[in-house]
C-alpha cells in the first residue's frame, strides 16, 4: 500500500530521517514498515503540522515561548499527541526525528546509539550519544506534560 506524504506521520511513526536519493528526500520508519517521501524531513513535518492548523515554525515558536527550550526544540506535531524531538539541529543533514514511542537505547560508541523498539522488532542506529537522546526525550516529555495540563485547564 502506498501512503501519501501527508499520511506518513501519524501515531505509528517511530523515526523520521533524511535520505539522499534522486526521488527520495526522507524516510519514515513506522510500526508497519518504512515509507519514503519526496519531501525533506522538515518539509514533511511542516506539511503534517499544517493538517492541524499550524506550521513547523509555529509549533517551534510556541514551545520556545512556553518552555524556553531554544535548541533542538521538540514539537507537538498534532493535537492528538503526535510529538517528536530532533537529535541535532533540524537543519543538519544527519538530524533524525524521534517520535514519542516506547524504545530503549543501546550505546554502540560514544557518539552512536541504537534505538530498539522491542515490541515491533525494529532498531535504528543514530549518530548521537545516549546522553543527548536522554536529554531530548526528557525535554519532549516536559513539553507533552505542559500541553496536557493546558488542555486539562481548557476542558474544566
Amino acid at each position: 500500500m502506498r501512503k501519501h506524504d501527508e499520511q506518513l506521520i501519524d501515531r505509528s511513526a517511530l523515526i523520521l530521517m533524511s535520505v539522499f536519493e534522486t526521488e527520495r528526500k526522507s524516510k519514515v520508519v513506522t510500526k508497519h514498515g518504512e515509507y519514503y517521501s519526496r519531501l525533506s524531513a522538515l518539509g514533511l513535518i511542516d506539511k503534517t503540522c499544517m493538517l492541524y492548523a499550524s506550521t513547523y515554525e509555529g509549533r517551534v515558536k510556541a514551545t520556545r515561548h512556553n518552555l524556553k527550550q531554544h535548541k533542538k526544540t521538540p514539537i507537538l506535531i498534532s493535537t492528538d499527541g503526535v510529538a517528536a524531538y530532533p537529535t541535532k539541529s533540524p537543519f543538519h543533514p544527519d538530524c533524525v526525528w524521534v517520535f514519542d514511542q516506547d524504545y530503549r537505547m543501546e550505546k554502540l560508541t560514544p557518539t552512536k546509539t541504537r534505538l530498539i523498539y522491542d515490541q515491533h522488532k525494529i532498531f535504528v542506529d543514530v549518530d548521537v550519544s545516549v546522553q543527548t537522546l536522554k536529554k531530548q526525550r526528557t525535554r519532549m516529555y516536559e513539553m507533552l506534560y505542559f500541553y496536557m495540563k493546558v488542555s486539562e485547564r481548557q476542558n474544566t
